[in-house]
Parts: C-alpha cells; structure tokens; sequence
C-alpha cells in the first residue's frame, strides 16, 4: 500500500517558503549553500523544499519523474513561481518563471525584505 502526503497549497508553500528563508537563510547566486560562511536557499529553491520537493527540483524545465506526488507537488509549485513572477512585472513572453524568478533573486538591489514581500503578494 502506497501512502501519500496532502501536497501543499499554494498557501502553504508561500508561508512554509518565508519561514525557511527566515530561519535558514537567503542567499543569491545558487539555488542552496549548507555549508561554508553562508548558508540558506534562494527564492525558487524555498518554493520547492516548502512544496516538498529538493531544492533545485524547480532549476528543471520538466521534472526527471512520472512519481505522480512528486508531479503534483511540482505542477503546484511552478504554478505559485508563475504568480508570484507575474506580480513581479515579469512579461508573458519572457523566460521560464522559475528562471526569471532565480535571476530576480539575484540581482543587486533584491532584498531578503523584496523576496518575503513576493511570497506575500507584493509587486517590489
């Protein structure tokens, strides 16, 4: 018998995302360091882990599985990083969300303020 997990809510991916960057850290330039001085995950990779996937499961233009969870919780979480990247002024036309999003994070003047913002739904 197989069991599986609820797969979070938009919702709960926003919220449970903010709360890994505030205890873990928010970095830019990788999607997660665990180890050296620094250590945290970017925007992209807390919207994975917080869907329950790996970090850089959203760094993929598809997803390396037909596990039908893992799918579910990938389709949910590629949906809230095309949300939060619309808010943000991203262009229909543009790159992929996460990808826009993963280059947002890291740009100079993007705050861990901006990035907990995006998770509640404000444009920065």
């Amino acid at each position: 018998m197989t069991t599986h997990t609820a797969v979070p809510s938009k919702t709960q991916i926003r919220a449970g995302a903010a709360d890994l960057l505030k205890t873990g850290g928010w970095i830019q330039g990788k999607y997660y360091s665990d180890s050296g001085k620094t250590t945290g995950v970017c925007l992209v990779a807390a919207i994975g882990l917080a869907a329950g996937l790996p970090a850089t499961a959203l760094a993929s233009l598809k997803p390396g599985t037909v596990d039908a969870d893992y799918l579910a919780r990938w389709a949910t979480a590629q949906e809230l990083c095309d949300e939060i990247a619309a808010t943000l002024g991203r262009p229909a036309h543009e790159m992929a969300a996460t990808r826009w999003l993963s280059f947002w994070n890291d740009k100079p003047h993007t705050t861990l303020d901006h990035v907990l913002g995006a998770l509640e739904g404000q444009a920065a």
